[in-house]
C-alpha cells in the first residue's frame, strides 16, 4: 500500500512539468499607465501588470485620449468595481469604459512580429494597438440593449514601428456583477504567444477528454449494475467537471461554436460549481457512508441543490451574486470533506489514505492560487491541475475496487462450478434420505390422524353422554323421592328418563354418522339449538332465556362447535354449578359469530377446566376462534366464544 501511495504522489510532479513547460516572466509593474520592457527577456512572455489608466463611462478612440482626463488608475489584472476614482468614489459594478497603457519596448522588438494574448474580458471588448483596430470580442455598447456579451481568449499579432506601443481596450459590461480583466494580458514574440495559447487549448482539451472518458467508463459500469449509485454520482461529477473545462479559461465551447449563447455559457459556468459540489457530496457519502452525519449530508444537498436551481431558473443579474457568499459554505464543506476522509483513514477504510493525501494536495493548490491572485507569491494557476490529480486518484480507487470485485466474482464462480460438480452426488444421497424421511413422516402422520379422530370421538361421546346422563340422573332422583308418595308422578319421571336414554342414543348415532361423513352436508343448527334448549328445560326444570340472530351460513364444523358448546355449558351449569337460570345469545358482529352463555350458579374462585371445557377450547381454536371463561364464587359462570365467519 505504501508503495502505491508513493507512486501516485510522483504522478503530480510529472504532470506539473507537462502543464507548465511555457511560463510567463515575472510581472513588470506598470506605473501611471507606462510599462518599461527594456529589461524583459526576448524569449519569454511578459504579463502587462500594473497601473493602467481607466476612463469610466467613455468609449474613447486612441486619438481622443489626449483631450480627456482618466477617471482613475486601476491595477491590472483586476476588477474596476474594487477601486475608487480620484474623488474617492467607488466605481460601479457595471458600465462601460476605456483602458489604456503604453509599452516602452526594446529596439530589438521594432518591426518584429509580436503579439498580445487577451484573456476573458467581462463582458465585451474592442482592442486598439497604436491607433489601429485589431479586433472585437462580442459587441461593445453603452447599455445592455446596445452591447452583446461574449467570452473568447484571443491572440492579436502586430509589428511595432517604434519603441512606444500604445494599447487601448474599450469594454462594456451590463450583464455580469464583475467588470474588468481577471487574468493577465501577455506580451511577447508572436510564435511564443501563439504557442502559449495552443498549449492552453491542448491542456484543456486533454483534461476534457480524460474526464469524458472517466464519465463514460463509470456510466457504462452503472448501466451494467444499476445498484452502483456511487458509479453514477462519480460519472455525473466527472461530466460536470468536463463541462466546466470547456466553458471557462480558454472557453473551448465558444472556440468551436462561435455563436453559442453567452447567458447559457454563464449558466454552465456557475452551475458546474454548485452542481459539482452536489454530486461530489453524494459520491463521498456512498464512498464512506458510516463517517457522514445524516443531518449535514441532507443540509448540504439542500443548499447546493437549491443554488443549482437558482442558476437554472434566474438570470445572470441574480445568480452571479451567489458565488461570493457560497465561498464560506464551500470552505466549510471542504473542511468537512477532509474530516470525513480523515475519519475513514482512522477507521482503515479501503483507499482512505489515498483520498486524504490527494485531497490535501488539492487543498494546497487552492491555497497557492489564492496567494498568487492576491499578490503574495509569484506562481502559476494550479487549481485545475490539483483538481485533476484529486479526481484521477478517486478514479484509480474505484477502478481498483471494481477490479477486486470482479476477481472475487471470478473466484466465487470457480467455487460454484466446483460445487456443481459434486452437487449431483449430494442430490442423489439427499433424495434417498428424503424418501426414507417421507415414509417415516407418512407413518407418523397416519398415527396422528388416528389419534385426532379418536380424540374427536371421545369429545363427541363425552358431550352427548354427559348431557344425557345428567338429565337422566335428575329424573331418577326426582322419581326416587316420589315413588312412595306419588307413584304416578314417579312413573312419569322414569318414562322421561327412558325418553332421554333414547335421545342420547340418537345423539351418539348422529355423532358417529358425522364422523363417518367427515363433516360433509349441512343441518339446521338453529333448530337443533332451540330443540336442545326446550328438551333441557323440560327435562331439568331450569329456565333458559335464549336470543339467536344469525343469518350467515356456517360450516358443519362451526355448527357442531356451537351445539356442543351450548350442550357442555348447560350440563356443567346444572351438574357443577347447581344453576336453574341461564341466559344464552348467539349473534353476528363484524366478521365474527359471538356465542354467550351465562348462568346463576354458585361459581368458583379458580377455574380448573375439565375434559369437557378443554375439548371445547380445542375445537374453537381449531377453527381459529377464541374462547373466554369467567367465574366468581357465588356469581355464576359465563362462556364467550368468537368464531370467524369464513
Amino acid at each position: 500500500m505504501k508503495t502505491k501511495i508513493a507512486t501516485l504522489l510522483l504522478v503530480p510532479i510529472f504532470l506539473l512539468s507537462f502543464f507548465t513547460n511555457i511560463s510567463a516572466e515575472g510581472p513588470q509593474q506598470a506605473q501611471s499607465g507606462m510599462i518599461d520592457l527594456n529589461n524583459s527577456s526576448s524569449n519569454e512572455l511578459t504579463p502587462l501588470n500594473g497601473e493602467w489608466f481607466f476612463y469610466l463611462d467613455k468609449l474613447l478612440h486612441p486619438r481622443d485620449l489626449q483631450i480627456h482626463q482618466p477617471t482613475t488608475k486601476v491595477p491590472f489584472p483586476g476588477l474596476w468595481s474594487n477601486y475608487w476614482d480620484q474623488n474617492g468614489k467607488g466605481l460601479p459594478k457595471q458600465g462601460h469604459g476605456t483602458f489604456q497603457v503604453t509599452l516602452n519596448i526594446p529596439e530589438r522588438d521594432i518591426e518584429k512580429q509580436k503579439a498580445l494574448y487577451i484573456p476573458t474580458v467581462k463582458t465585451a471588448y474592442r482592442l486598439y494597438i497604436d491607433g489601429k483596430l485589431m479586433g472585437e470580442v462580442g459587441k461593445v455598447g453603452i447599455s445592455k440593449e446596445t452591447m452583446i456579451p461574449k467570452y473568447l481568449p484571443q491572440v492579436f499579432t502586430f509589428m511595432p514601428q517604434s519603441k512606444k506601443v500604445e494599447i487601448v481596450i474599450q469594454t462594456s459590461n451590463y450583464y455580469h456583477i464583475k467588470s474588468g480583466v481577471r487574468d493577465e494580458i501577455l506580451y511577447g514574440d508572436a510564435d511564443a504567444v501563439i504557442a502559449f495559447k495552443e498549449k492552453e487549448v491542448a491542456q484543456n482539451s486533454f483534461l476534457f477528454g480524460i474526464f469524458i472518458l472517466i464519465s463514460l467508463y463509470h456510466l457504462l459500469f452503472f448501466f451494467k449494475r444499476k445498484n452502483e449509485i456511487r458509479s453514477l454520482a462519480f460519472a455525473l461529477f466527472s461530466l460536470v467537471i468536463a463541462t466546466r473545462i470547456v466553458v471557462i479559461d480558454q472557453t473551448l465551447l465558444v472556440r468551436y461554436f462561435p455563436d453559442f449563447n453567452w447567458i447559457l455559457l454563464i449558466k454552465f459556468e456557475y452551475l458546474t460549481v454548485f452542481l459539482g459540489f452536489f454530486l461530489y457530496i453524494i459520491f463521498l457519502k456512498t464512498l464512506y457512508p458510516k463517517e457522514w452525519n445524516g443531518w449535514i449530508y441532507r443540509s448540504s444537498l439542500v443548499v447546493t441543490g437549491a443554488l443549482s436551481l437558482i442558476v437554472i431558473f434566474t438570470g445572470p443579474g441574480i445568480f452571479t451574486n451567489l458565488l461570493k457568499p457560497f465561498g464560506l459554505i464551500a470552505l466549510v464543506l471542504i473542511i468537512y470533506f477532509f474530516y470525513v476522509m480523515f475519519m475513514a483513514m482512522l477507521h482503515k477504510r479501503e483507499g482512505a489514505i489515498i483520498s486524504f493525501s490527494m485531497g490535501l494536495f488539492f487543498y494546497i493548490t487552492v491555497m497557492n492560487d489564492l496567494l498568487h491572485y492576491n499578490g503574495y507569491i509569484q506562481s502559476i494557476s494550479m487549481v485545475p491541475f490539483g483538481f485533476f490529480i484529486f479526481l484521477f486518484s478517486q478514479f484509480i480507487m474505484l477502478t481498483q475496487e471494481y477490479a477486486k470485485s470482479f476477481n472475487e466474482a471470478n473466484r466465487l464462480n470457480d467455487l460454484l462450478q466446483n460445487l456443481n460438480g459434486k452437487l449431483e452426488e449430494r442430490v442423489k444421497a439427499q433424495t434417498e434420505s428424503l424418501e426414507q424421511s417421507m415414509k417415516e413422516t407418512a407413518i407418523a402422520l397416519s398415527d396422528k390422524m388416528v389419534l385426532e379422530e379418536r380424540n374427536r370421538l371421545i369429545g363427541e361421546i363425552h358431550d352427548t353422554v354427559g348431557h344425557t346422563l345428567t338429565t337422566i340422573n335428575i329424573q331418577i332422583e326426582a322419581g326416587k323421592r316420589l315413588i312412595e308418595k306419588k307413584p304416578s308422578d314417579a312413573k312419569e319421571k322414569l318414562e322421561r328418563s327412558q325418553e332421554q336414554i333414547r335421545i342420547g342414543l340418537n345423539e351418539i348415532r348422529n355423532s358417529l354418522r358425522l364422523l363417518k361423513d367427515h363433516g360433509q352436508g349441512s343441518s339446521d343448527y338453529l333448530f337443533s339449538l332451540r330443540n336442545l334448549i326446550l328438551n333441557t328445560e323440560k327435562s331439568t326444570g331450569v329456565s333458559i332465556k335464549a336470543e339467536m340472530k344469525v343469518t350467515t351460513p356456517l360450516s358443519i364444523k362451526q355448527q357442531s362447535v356451537l351445539y356442543r358448546a351450548l350442550q357442555e355449558g348447560l350440563t356443567n351449569g346444572i351438574r357443577h354449578g347447581e344453576s336453574n337460570n341461564f341466559n344464552f345469545s348467539l349473534y353476528e358482529s363484524d366478521e365474527y359469530i359471538i356465542f354467550m352463555l351465562e348462568d346463576n350458579g354458585k361459581g368458583v374462585g379458580e377455574i380448573q377446566p375439565g375434559l369437557g371445557l378443554s375439548m371445547m377450547k380445542a375445537r374453537v381454536e381449531e377453527l381459529h376462534g377464541e374462547m373466554y371463561i369467567e367465574s366468581n364464587k357465588g356469581k355464576g359462570f359465563s362462556i364467550e366464544i368468537c368464531l370467524p365467519i369464513k
